[in-house]
Order: structure tokens, then sequence, then C-alpha cells
């Protein structure tokens, strides 16, 4: 008997539609039930072409025993997280805080009003090597809400309040300088995890790097065209667009390419590129798309060139065949399993293949061997079959559309047809910086004479949800790469309008971008997502559309809120330093081939401070600003400049700024301080804005330490 899951307008949603779990979407009236009936809630999450989540819903979810236990003890939500990413990112972080890992199927027990308990992923049917089956931890937990509920919502209560400590930590990560040494610090971080044989980053898995190989090529040309004689510099250039290239290469020589349909898989298991899990992400395709057009513009090796873009011009060719809709937008992914097995769709049989293409030289040259060359990642053995890769550079032949009209005969994988803005948007300004300008005018124009609000998505049609952040950055940068292009001054009118609102619902006057906005559900947190992911930084994208709109003060900015996150984790922030680079570059804020960007000075006279009978002391905050530049005042002349602002850590202060609107030269600032508690230091901190009479700075952070004599 089907669940309340048969009409859902996710496809994911829909796959577990007869399952024996009474599912319910997310919704008031799930929470309702949880608390009239005092149930916790079971809440999980995955999506349509998530390999574990099927193998956890084949295990699990299809179970009458387990469907039982959930159906008698929790209420249970299915959660598509494409559909729903504000929840998806608010309880994957409680994932990653609860086991220091995250992924797909997520598995979270809530409290009727929403709080985590107990957070996890996939989870077997059957316990093994220390990872309790599936109905023992349901069963366990549900005694434990029976029995001891109050130690359980005492839990929670903990959980939640440290998961929205992490989150509040998150909304605000200004990093204190913007300079080249900052890019330069992140090409040689990357270079550290850099696989010099098989390309990418790290080991196995391998997922592409898209946002650092799109950030490395820009670097790399950068830096060869303005570095100068600085040996350093063009060997920093060298190693980014060699990192990049042969990343590029490698990949499009190994099995994570479908040579024969076209288009890229989501990841290998393997470290050269060769054993992939098969679903196919139209995100994933999109950024792959404008790196191997990145590249080949980058490259001056004819061949290398040449081979990039048959391979674009191979993925346009999926696109157009297997994941457009009938109004032009594009469909999110293709399962990776076909009749419950992976990859059944993509890998052959030495005999299908020879039957299609007698050609010996052609099944050497995509590695088809009588025996198979694949084998199961879990126990290593032989599958019999076969995946294609390349073990050279080589256009495509044509006898491969033979193979793919023999493959497409065969059963198919599930293709989720729901259309989600932001992926759209990506695949358009891919579409169009490739120059397949037609395809990206259509979509574009679909989602444009929508009616209403911005739409998350577009299922069978039907527009549903409001937009995200990501969806209002991605769409928006899309619009205004047709309008560079085409010279269409709708798409520009378009995209102003679209920032405008994209400013008004997730602008934060602290700096940056929340992702959801003021006309979203209200969550148990707030997220402001500043590093790259599967896809690329929300805010570094809103950041980027900014600039681009010429509102370089607003970019910078919001960028300025960002840019610890960059300098925390480099290598998880490419897309804030391609937005850092640009900046760098257009504003001329630094030469390309220096390292330090213009900053005030400061000095504390007297800095060792002594308390009088009245509990004050008093020193002098001197502010040497470089010349030909100022600072705001401390309420700034306009609302895109920031202001000059003091706090003092370890006393309580108070500073005697004069009323003009701009500082220059030598600022003397008198500062009156009392103790707090028995601290032997205290820090002046200046938050401060350099500007010159043409432009701007990013906003920046000056730090000097005083100390106390108790004495």
């Amino acid at each position: 008997m089907p669940n309340r899951l048969a009409h859902a307008s996710s496809p994911y949603l829909r796959q577990h539609a007869k399952n024996p779990v009474d599912w319910q979407e997310w919704g008031d009236a799930a929470w309702e039930q949880a608390k009239r009936e005092n149930k916790p809630v079971f809440l999980s999450v995955g999506y349509s072409s998530c390999h574990w989540c099927h193998v956890m819903a084949s295990e699990s979810f299809e179970d009458p025993e387990v469907a039982a236990a959930l159906n008698r003890d929790f209420v249970s939500i299915k959660l598509d997280r494409e559909e729903r990413p504000d929840v998806d990112d608010i309880y994957m972080t409680a994932v990653q805080l609860a086991t220091g890992h995250g992924g797909w199927p997520m598995s979270m027990f809530l409290t009727p009003d929403q709080k985590p308990f107990f957070a996890g992923t996939y989870f077997p049917r059957h316990g093994r090597q220390g990872v309790p089956g599936f109905l023992q931890l349901v069963t366990g937990l549900a005694a434990g809400w029976r029995d001891d509920q109050e130690e359980i919502l005492g839990t929670a209560d903990k959980f939640t309040e440290g998961l929205k400590q992490v989150l509040e930590r998150s909304l605000h990560a200004v990093g204190d300088r913007l300079d080249v040494g900052l890019l330069d610090q992140a090409v040689q971080a990357w270079h550290g995890q850099w696989d010099q044989e098989n390309g990418g980053f790290g080991s196995r898995p391998k997922f592409p790097p898209h946002a650092a190989l799109q950030f490395l090529i820009r670097y790399a040309g950068v830096r060869h065209a303005l570095a100068g004689a600085d040996a350093l510099k063009d060997e920093l250039a060298d190693q980014a667009g060699s990192m990049a290239l042969h990343t590029l290469d490698a990949m499009a020589l190994g099995g994570i390419r479908d040579h024969i349909g076209g288009g890229f898989h989501r990841y290998a298991t393997d470290e050269n590129w060769f054993l992939p899990h098969f679903e196919k992400m139209l995100y994933d395709n999109a950024q792959l798309l404008s790196a191997y057009t990145q590249g080949a513009a980058a490259t001056d090796d004819p061949e290398l060139r040449a081979f990039f873009l048959d391979v674009s011009d191979q993925l346009v060719g999926w696109m157009r065949r297997e994941m457009t809709t009938p109004e032009g937008f594009f469909m999110s992914a293709l399962d990776a399993d076909t009749d419950h097995e992976e990859g059944l769709s993509y890998t052959w049989k030495y005999e299908d293949w020879m039957a299609v293409s007698s050609d010996a030289q052609l099944a050497s040259r995509y590695g088809i061997e009588p025996e198979g060359n694949s084998y199961d990642e879990a126990t290593g053995e032989s599958t019999g079959r076969n995946i294609p890769f390349l073990r050279e550079r080589v256009l495509r032949d044509p006898v491969l559309d033979e193979l793919l009209s023999a493959r497409l005969r065969w059963p198919q994988p599930g293709l989720d047809d729901k259309c989600l803005l932001s992926w759209n948007g990506l695949m358009i300004d891919a579409l169009a910086e490739a120059g397949y300008i037609e395809e990206a005018e259509r979509a574009a124009q679909g989602w444009i004479a929508l009616s209403g609000d911005l739409p998350h998505q577009v299922v069978k049609g039907v527009p549903s949800g409001s937009a995200f952040l990501d969806d209002y950055a991605s769409f928006i940068d899309g619009l205004i790469t047709l309008h560079e292009l085409t010279g269409n001054a709708d798409y520009l009118a378009v995209s102003e309008r679209l920032c405008d609102e994209m400013i008004d619902l997730f602008g934060d006057p602290r700096g940056g971008f929340t992702f959801t906005g003021r006309n979203h559900e209200t969550l148990i947190g707030v997220q402001k997502p500043c590093l790259d992911n599967a896809t690329p930084s929300p805010n570094g994208v809103a950041c980027r559309v900014l600039r681009r709109l010429g509102r370089h003060q607003e970019a910078l900015i919001h960028l300025s809120s960002s840019l610890g996150w960059a300098q925390r984790f480099p290598t998880g922030a490419a897309t804030l330093l391609s937005e850092a680079l640009e900046h760098l570059l257009e504003a001329r804020q630094a030469s390309i081939a220096t390292t330090e960007s213009p900053q005030v000075a400061l000095s504390l006279s007297p800095s060792t401070l002594r308390f009088g009978e009245d509990g004050w002391a008093h020193t002098t905050l001197t502010i040497r600003i470089p010349n030909g530049y100022h600072i705001n005042g401390t309420e700034a002349s306009a609302d895109w400049l920031v202001p000059t602002h003091l706090t003092v850590e370890g006393a309580f202060a108070e500073a005697a700024f004069t009323d003009e609107p701009q500082f220059s030269g030598d600022l003397d600032v008198p500062i009156r301080l009392r103790k707090r508690g028995e601290t032997d230091t205290f820090t002046v901190a200046i938050d401060y804005q350099l500007c010159s009479d043409s432009e701007c700075l990013i906003p920046s952070r000056a730090l000097i330490a005083g100390s106390i004599d108790h004495a």
C-alpha cells in the first residue's frame, strides 16, 4: 500500500512511495503529529541518484520489521536534500559535529520541536564492524524515549545549543587582510595535496575539484601576465597551471568520464580516476564544462586544446540528448544504479562491445578486455565487465555513436527530472562561456518567463518553492554572462533587479549573505555558506555578481566578511579566492608581484597601564595611516563604506574620536580603560577601511596588545 509520498513533487520521495514505512514530507502536519503523540521524529535525507541511499532503502526501509518499529515509535519524514537544501545544511552540520564526517543518506533523530539528539549517515540493516544495525538503533532509541525522555530532551537541548554556536560563528568570519600572499598560500596548499602522477588532490576517493581548477587556471594566467621577473611568482604560476591542466587531462582520459555518452560521473573511488560512482549530476557537468572551456583557452598545446574542446562538445551533446526538458530547462541527475546494480547502464561485456564494433584496436584504445577491466569497490573482485577509458588522447571516433545507440537500448538509470534554478544557473553560465548561446538563452528565457517570485525548482513545468541564495546568485551570474556575450540589455536589467532582491532577502548587515531568506521557513539555525562544496560557495558567487554588475564596494564589504574562511581553509575556498584575485587585479590594491597591501600601524603610549584610585587608566592609541589613504570616521559618509570602530578585549574602554568624516596621517585617540577581572593583558582592535581619492580597499582589522601592572 502506498504511503503519503506517492504524489510528492520530488522524484526521490516518489522512489519511497511504496515503502512499508509511513513516510511523510517535511511540513507542519508531521511536526504537529509528533507533538500530539509525543513521538520522536526520524528524519531521513537523501537524493535520487545516491547509491547508498538506495542500499539503505533496500536493506531497511523495505523491510517490514524495520517499518513496523518506525511506524510504532516514530514519526518518519523523508526529505530530498536538493529540494530542501536549507534543512539539509542545518542537520548535516549536526551530523558532522556528532560524528566528524558527513554524507548521505543522512539519518537524524529529532525531538518534536526539531532538536537533534542522535545523528548519523548510512546504517546497515544488521550491525557490523562496530556500527549498530538500523533496527537495533531504532529499538534502542525508542526505549530511551519511553524510559528516559527527560535525559534525551536534555541531550537535545545541549546538542542544539552547540549547533547554534557553530552556526553563529559561521555567520561572521572577517578576514584580517586581502593580499596576494593569501592567494599564494592557497596555491602552495593545493600543491602540497597534488597527486603529481594521477592529477587531482589527495588520495581516494577523488571528486572533480571544479572550483579549484577554475581558480588555478585564472591565477596562472594573471601571474604569467603580470609577474614580471619575479622567479618565485613564475614558479607558482607554473605550478598552478600544471595542476589544473594535468588534472583536467587525467579526468578526461579516465573512467570517470563517460566516453560513449558524454559528460562525467560524480567521483572516482580510486586514485587514477578509473572506477567511478556512476551517478551523473548536473552541477558537476556544468562546472566541468566551464573548467574545460577555460583550460582549452589557457593551454598553448594545440593537441590538448582540441582534446578539451572535444570533451566539452561531447558533454553538451549528452545535455541536449538526455538532460533537457521540452521547455529548455536542465534536469538534475541520472541515477548510479540500474535495476539495483550500480553502473549497469555504463559498463560493457567484451562480446557486447565487439558485436557493435569488431575493431580490436578501438577496443584496446578504450581498455576493453575479454575478461573485463573493472572490479568491485568493496571486494576488489573482477566484475567481468568493462569501463571504457582512454590510454591516450584521441578525438571522438564516429563508431562511438553506434556504441551509444546500442547502449541506449539497454535498461537505463533513473532520471531525476526536477530542474533546480541554482544548477540551471551554473549550466547557463557554462554553456554561454563555451559558445553554446542558443541552449543557454533558451533556458534563461524560460526561467525569466515564469510568473511570480523566483522559484527554487520546476518539476514537470510547475514552479515551486522560494529561491535560496545559491539560486539567485548562480542565475544572475549566468544572465550577466549572456548579457556580456550577446549585448542583450534585457539580461542586464533582470540581473540588476534580481540582485536587489538578493540583497534585500539574504543580505546580513554585518556582511555576507545567509542561505535562507526573510521569506523562508524559520529553522533552528541559519547558515552563511562561504566554502565550496559540490557546488561553488553561494557567498562567493553572490560577491562575484555584485562585482560584475559594477557594485565593487558592496562586493568588497561582503567578501571581507567571508575571508576568514579562506584564510583558515584555503583549499575549500576557491570561489572566494577567485573573487579576491579579481578585486586585487581590478582595484590594483597590490601589484601582482607583491605580497603586501597597505595597512595601518598601531602604537600605544603608555603600553603598560596602571590604574588609579578611581579604577581608571589612560593611554593614547596612535593610528598611522599610509600616505595617500584615509580611513572613514566613526560614522561613514555612505552606507557602502565601513566606519572606523574600536574595541578592547580585557578591559572596559571609552575612546575619544573626533567627529571628522575621515582621518589621515597620524591619528591620536585618547582611551580611558577600567579593569575587567584580573587579566594581565588587554588588546585594542581597530576595524577600518583604507580609501584613496580613487578607490576603497577591503575592510581590515589591526590589533595591538598592552599589559596591566596590578602593582
